[in-house]
């Protein structure tokens, strides 16, 4: 366990390495090399190693609260792992999650649980971005690593972070759909909002044109910002997920008890950032005439479960509603950079965009 680290700059440590290798990235941009052979094996080999420790740093981190909902996680860990009760496998809510808690609390302990959970968070990212990109994969995983929630989604919403990883990894497996669908169960049975993301990648692999999509995120950005109260009323009554969670956003009843109280406002700060991903696909698509099935497909697919975030925006954490696109995005913002060259100065535009791609990241976690 990295307990010789002080807990108040444990999350510290991690942006600022990022930062450092955000900005070598634009550097190697700006001389033009990041997309050559060598520097890409070479980054390549970093992205290994880097990935191995951070997997070792974030799964075995202290228990603590400055983590969120790490301690919470821990306290349904040592209940389970103090009971009387045999483990026995239950196929109920989200049934993968609570019965590999349930194996690894009669049979390890709690840093060995929260590493494996590092481990399919991390690793599930890192080989969907070498799938992906092959042996350019560095720039868009670090992408993903810069993303403002990354951080937060592996320690404190360890679930959705888990689930949506699956997701990400099935969406590579395109040619091989008994794979791709065995992925999609098993995130699912991490967490339910992976519904969201399957049915809208489902949605998007037989409904194809663009323009449907982003004309309807115009839609619900209107429509959400003139009677989005009503919308929210509207589901809380009429959509169940399996428990009170859901209508608990929608209604504020969630941040009863919570030390964090959120305004349930229209966040114009987390539509501007998703904003980024629908002006990035839109550019490539409509105005550069980029044709790639695979690229429409995610953008397709970002859209329509951000679509849906848009409409219940002034939920109590709807970032956590806002989350389940914004892992989709990274994928949106980088992919056409690394399949085609655009410009002349290509690298240049390249290190840019990866400033531009961080900057959010770089305001909430480290200048904030």
């Amino acid at each position: 366990m990295f307990d010789f680290i002080p807990v108040s700059d444990y999350t510290m440590y991690f942006n600022y390495a990022i930062l450092i290798m955000v900005l070598v990235a634009f550097w190697q941009c700006n001389i033009g090399i990041s997309l050559q052979k060598n520097t890409a094996t070479l980054n390549g080999v970093w992205g290994v190693l880097f990935t191995i420790l951070l997997i070792l740093y974030m799964g075995l981190r202290p228990i603590s609260g400055v983590f969120g909902d790490t301690v919470n996680y821990a306290r349904g860990f040592y209940e389970i792992q103090r009971s009387v009760q045999p483990f026995e496998w239950v196929w109920e809510g989200e049934w993968l999650f609570y019965n590999l808690m349930g194996w690894f609390a009669k049979n390890s302990d709690i840093h060995t649980f929260f590493l494996f959970c590092a481990f399919v968070y991390i690793g599930c990212l890192w080989l969907a971005m070498h799938r992906i990109f092959k042996g350019y994969y560095y720039i868009p995983f670090l992408v993903i690593l810069g993303m403002f929630t990354f951080w937060s989604y592996g320690v404190n919403g360890i679930r959705n972070g888990m689930g949506a990883s699956l997701v990400i990894l099935a969406m590579t497996y395109v040619n091989r759909i008994p794979i791709m669908l065995l992925l999609c169960l098993i995130a699912t049975g991490i967490h339910k909002s992976c519904y969201l993301m399957v049915a809208a990648g489902a949605l998007a692999w037989f409904v194809k044109n663009s323009y449907i999509y982003l004309v309807g995120w115009i839609a619900c950005v209107g429509a959400s910002y003139a009677v989005g109260g009503r919308i929210q009323s509207f589901l809380a009554n009429f959509i169940s997920i399996g428990d009170d969670r859901f209508s608990g956003y929608l209604t504020g009843e969630a941040m009863t008890g919570e030390i964090v109280q959120m305004s349930m406002t229209f966040r114009w700060d987390f539509l501007l950032y998703s904003a980024m991903g629908v002006f990035v696909g839109y550019y490539f698509i409509f105005r550069r005439n980029f044709k790639d099935e695979y690229y429409h497909w995610i953008y397709n697919t970002f859209l329509a479960t951000n679509a849906f975030w848009v409409l219940v925006i002034r939920a109590a954490y709807s970032n956590r509603f806002a989350q389940i696109s914004w892992f989709i995005m990274p994928v949106v913002l980088i992919y056409p950079f690394l399949k085609q060259r655009f410009w002349q100065n290509h690298e240049r535009m390249l290190g840019l965009a990866l400033l531009v791609f961080y900057a959010f990241a770089f305001y909430y976690n480290i200048a904030g």
